[in-house]
This record gives C-alpha cells, sequence and structure tokens, in this order.
C-alpha cells in the first residue's frame, strides 16, 4: 500500500519476489485475460506487454479490478493491435460501459468514439450461461461481493483447451447456496480463490473471505465433489495486513485438505 509503512509493506519493497503483490490481473492465456487492474502498466514492464490480449473477463467493476484508464491505454496503443479490446461484464455490472458512455468527463468522453471505431467492445454475460470465447468454454456464477454498481461479483468457471477446469474466485466472500448448488457435478481442477482476510477473520457478511473461512468452503466443496485430493489452490487478493511467510504459517496451521499455494506476482501456473 503506497501509504503505508508497516512490517509486510516495508518487507515487499525490501525483498521483493514472493513478498510482493500488486493489484488484480490473470493471463490466461495469450488471448484472454481476467480483470485488468490499476496496476497493469507496471506488471506489462515487468512481464512484457499485453498487446496480444484481445478478451478481458471482469469479476467486478471495483477499480483494483476494473481500472478505468486501462481503456485510455488501449487506445494508445491501437496502432499495435488488429481489433477491439472485448470486455465481458456480467448482468448489472453492464451499466458500467452505459455509464462511461454517457459521462463526458470520464476518459475525456472518448468512449463512444472507441466503440464506434473498434477501439473497445462491451459484452454482457449473464450468471450460470456458458459461452465460448476464443477456444475456452467459460460460465459466470454469482458472487457474494458488490461492484460499483451494486452487481454481484463474477467468478468464472473456464475449460481449458487440455481439458482441465479453472475456477477464478476474486471478492467471492462466503458462496451464496446458489452457487455452491451449481457447482454440483462439476468439476474444479485448478481453483483461484481470494484470501483476501489473511490470517484475520473476516466477518461472514464482509464480502470477502479469509484463511479459516477459506478452509470451510474447501471442505464444502469437497463434500459435494466439485474439488477433490488432486486440485490445485491457489491464494491470491491478499490485504497487505499479512505478509507471504504469515500465510504460509497460515496455510499449514488449518491443515488445507489439497495442495495449496500462497501466489505472488509473476506466478506461472498454466
Amino acid at each position: 500500500a503506497p501509504f503505508c509503512r508497516c512490517a509486510v509493506c516495508e518487507e515487499a519493497r525490501l525483498k521483493k519476489g514472493k513478498y510482493r503483490r500488486r493489484r488484480s490481473c490473470f493471463r490466461l492465456s495469450n488471448s484472454i485475460m481476467l480483470d485488468l487492474g490499476a496496476d497493469a502498466v507496471s506488471q506489462s514492464m515487468e512481464y512484457g506487454d499485453i498487446v496480444d490480449v484481445n478478451h478481458v473477463l471482469v469479476t467486478h467493476t471495483h477499480d483494483d479490478h476494473l481500472n478505468q484508464h486501462m481503456l485510455m491505454e488501449a487506445f494508445w496503443g491501437k496502432k499495435y493491435r488488429s481489433g477491439p479490446l472485448h470486455i465481458y461484464l456480467t448482468d448489472k455490472a453492464y451499466e458500467m460501459a452505459e455509464n462511461w458512455r454517457q459521462n463526458s468527463w470520464i476518459l475525456k468522453g472518448m468512449v463512444p468514439g472507441w466503440e464506434e471505431t473498434g477501439v473497445i467492445e462491451f459484452h454482457k454475460l449473464s450468471y450460470g450461461e456458458r459461452v465460448v470465447i476464443d477456444g475456452i468454454g467459460v460460465t459466470p456464477f454469482r458472487g457474494n461481493h458488490r461492484g460499483n454498481v451494486n452487481e454481484n461479483t463474477a467468478l468464472y468457471l473456464l475449460e481449458l483447451p487440455d481439458g482441465r477446469t479453472l475456477f477464478y474466485g476474486l471478492d467471492s466472500g462466503m458462496y451464496l447456496s446458489e452457487t455452491l448448488e451449481a457447482l454440483k457435478g462439476r468439476h474444479i481442477d485448478i481453483f483461484i480463490s481470494e484470501a483476501t482476510g489473511g490470517t484475520k477473520v473476516y466477518p461472514t457478511g464482509s464480502g470477502h473471505l479469509d484463511l479459516h473461512h477459506l478452509r470451510e468452503l474447501v471442505d464444502i466443496l469437497l463434500a459435494q465433489g466439485t474439488l477433490d485430493e488432486n486440485t490445485l489452490l491457489y491464494l491470491t487478493h491478499i490485504n497487505h495486513g499479512t505478509g507471504h511467510d504469515e500465510m504460509l504459517a497460515g496455510v499449514e496451521q488449518l491443515a488445507f485438505p489439497i495442495q495449496t499455494t500462497v501466489a505472488w506476482d509473476g506466478l506461472q501456473i498454466l
């Protein structure tokens, strides 16, 4: 956190590597990303450009997951691209696109022109409805967390070309009963989950998970067969109150029943 000198932030600045965690971006493939957060510029300096990314699946409209300035960056880089940047928003989150269109003080009022000239293109997804995007099956589920237009976050089940499934559950809160029910009969090979609270126990209705509540969720998903002993769990979206070593100790103390990795910037899992 830029306005912070706590032990966790100071350690991250000093040690870098696994101790450094920036805001949310996950590159699923050469052409697909999940979220396009406020640190995409600094991430591209370290890990390479995202010129070839054509599709962005948005979990929700909070700025650390969808930063409007990144659309300006796409406009500036349009000469290197072959088509529009497709932005996918679920349900009520699609109102964000309309908000950008109608307000001249947002992004200099350029959003309608960008749509007309093919710089960006917005798409509306529905919870529980499967679509195929560049060869990958995508099904969003309703999360227990609210975005800028009071929408539920989207938790994405992704069918990879090699037959595996990846579930991306950021800013999920404890899962809604309808989402748990919808996941019955489905199998997750790779589970990326928020662990925002870290070792601190958050209130159940906070809209975020901590390690203790995540451990409960893993047990529920194991019991209903959505996860199994071979599922790989990756923890991300961790607040700056819990450092990397503390997270490792917390995972060990709670004896997670599946292989669990505390993620860091630049970790490659696919």
